[in-house]
């Protein structure tokens, strides 16, 4: 008899959590010391939005749960509900149609498919189906659920995979023989993580005595930074590190979102102290630009430092448009002389990024642009949305770029993702928006943010695609079906999103992005980690400072011999 059942459930609306998120299929196990939630306890596959005549999303949910096994593998289904507008409310009703998936393992799954019932369409042979569970036998906060046994070996892997990336232990030579204090200062700590992945850190050591064998001590050099960074409101927080210097750029919440500030420092942490050289690039008050200074972006594309950003021209209202500046060659990045004038984006028939790029005729906004390199081509991703008929919500688009010009496309936009799950367009704001791209080991990892952009519902997702593959062919990426990054996922901070990459001098990367301290109505607030790759090369964008490198475990020593 098995020891473990695999709980299928729906939860109930919570602060933090909506009833949009509820909808959705979550999975917890139950063992022998009690139920484990999967998957920070957050939905792990949520049905699919429908479109509307003028394509408006119709957001949609499952409620209901079905899970039965099928020979090898394993079909979680639900009723599909569809969100209705009945005076000033919303209300949740039934289709009658199914929405469902497959999976072996509970990790990756094939669908969601939409059908008239459970089995449609499925070879079923004595399928075994799961029973009810009484609500007090549910996860905390669940409304309904069904379970199933599964075997040990299927649980105790999803158990192991489900223990958050943590510091396991520091390795590191009990003795070394040394020529030379060079030596010594080349020695790296290998911090293991409970995964099997290895991170290997720099160590300040303390002067070698004058002896022939002595024990020097020393301390692993870890950058720590607190939630939030400075109590001062920003949004879209970007850090570039180079020519040893580190600057940083970001939404800024307080003067109306008019102007771009810049900061300068010795280091990244220095950017948020009286260390830091200040300067104002570009503002309404000093050029023709009156609104939406969003999204300020540092790439380098060829061989020049490019400021990519959306502004609003002044007499045209709420409009922002993706723009390029480009620092001059020699020139200081705190100088704004040194910059040019912003380039609005265009395609490559000389038409705005905006003017009709999915070929229905409709125009809207473009903004959050962000490039990257991959298999030595340049290419774009941003953000696009339109009300002409209805909201449509904002969607990705990509398209190859011009690196010696990069305001100008040189292929026409693709749609790449739009936010058909529930968490992608709950609430407020109906986003797909804020991509940022990491390209490592042969993969593209494109995050980008959903949700609510300034409430606890904000969330980061993620596309994955191979980094040798057409990339502005939608069809060769991935899309996760729940965000890596949403409320709760580290400790104390809620809502966080729009994040960005940056790389020190050591060549480790850290996530930038804003969010919350607070699940009430706050100011959006600077966040920074760094991102770990896993044993398998993924990265893992949850690890807090405590979790990389416990304070307790700086300090290490060595036995040092001269020869």
């Amino acid at each position: 008899m098995s020891l473990y059942a695999m709980i299928a459930y729906t939860r109930l609306p919570a602060p933090g959590y909506s009833a949009y998120l509820g909808g959705s299929v979550h999975l917890a196990l139950r063992t022998e010391g009690g139920i484990v939630p999967l998957y920070h306890g957050y939905g792990k596959l949520f049905a699919e939005c429908a479109f509307s005549r003028d394509n408006g999303i119709v957001s949609r949910g499952v409620r209901d749960l079905s899970l039965c096994r099928i020979g090898e593998e394993f079909l979680l289904g639900g009723q599909e509900t569809e969100r209705v507008k009945v005076g000033d409310a919303w209300e949740e009703r039934k289709t009658g149609a199914v929405v469902h998936w497959m999976t072996a393992d509970f990790a990756s799954f094939r669908g969601p498919f939409r059908t008239d019932s459970l089995l449609e369409g499925i070879d079923a042979d004595s399928p075994a189906y799961a029973v009810p569970v009484a609500s007090d036998r549910l996860p905390e906060g669940a409304e309904a659920g069904v379970e199933l046994p599964v075997l040990d070996a299927l649980a105790e892997h999803l158990l192991r995979q489900n223990r958050k990336v943590r510091f396991a232990s520091v390795d590191l030579p009990r003795e070394v023989t040394i020529s030379s204090s060079d030596e010594l200062e080349a020695i790296t700590a290998e911090v293991r993580y409970t995964d099997g992945s290895v991170h290997r850190k720099r160590i300040a050591w303390e002067p070698i005595p004058d002896e022939e064998e002595c024990t020097v001590h020393g301390r692993i050099l870890v950058r720590r930074f607190p939630f939030p960074v400075e109590r001062h409101p920003w949004g879209d927080p970007v850090i570039l590190c180079r020519g040893g210097k580190s600057y940083f750029t970001a939404t800024d919440d307080t003067d109306g979102n008019r102007s771009f500030r810049l900061r300068e420092a010795d280091s990244p942490e220095a950017l948020f102290t009286d260390k830091a050289r200040h300067a104002v690039l570009l503002d309404a008050e000093h050029s023709r630009f009156g609104g939406t200074f969003w999204a300020p972006e540092f790439h380098v594309t060829g061989g020049k430092l490019r400021l990519f950003c959306a502004l609003s021209e002044k007499g045209r209202g709420f409009d922002p448009q993706a723009h390029v500046m480009t620092l001059r060659d020699g020139g200081d990045p705190m100088n704004p002389c040194d910059w040019s004038e912003p380039m609005r984006c265009v395609m490559p028939d000389g038409r705005f990024l905006n003017q009709d790029p999915l070929g229905d005729g409709k125009g809207g906004i473009t903004l959050d642009m962000t490039c990257f390199e991959a298999g030595g081509i340049l290419y774009a991703v941003w953000s696009y949305r339109t009300w002409e008929g209805c909201d449509s919500g904002s969607m990705l688009m990509i398209a190859r770029l011009d690196p010696a010009e990069p305001w100008k496309t040189r292929t026409y936009p693709k749609l790449l993702s739009r936010p058909v799950f529930a968490w992608e367009h709950n609430k407020v704001t109906d986003n797909n928006e804020g991509p940022f791209a990491i390209v490592r080991g042969g993969r593209v990892y494109l995050t980008y943010s959903a949700g609510s952009a300034g409430e606890d519902t904000y969330a980061v997702g993620l596309l994955t695609a191979r980094a040798d593959a057409d990339l502005c062919n939608p069809a060769v990426w991935t899309k996760e079906p729940a965000p890596v990054i949403a409320s709760g996922f580290v400790p104390g901070q809620y809502g966080c999103g729009h994040n960005a990459f940056f790389f020190d001098a050591d060549g480790d990367c850290y996530i930038t992005y804003h969010g919350h301290d607070t699940l009430d109505p706050s100011p959006r607030l600077v966040g920074i980690r760094r991102v770990h790759f896993g044993a398998e090369g993924t990265p893992v964008f949850d690890l807090a400072d405590e979790e990389d490198l416990p304070k307790a475990a700086e300090e290490v020593s060595i036995r040092v011999k001269r020869q």
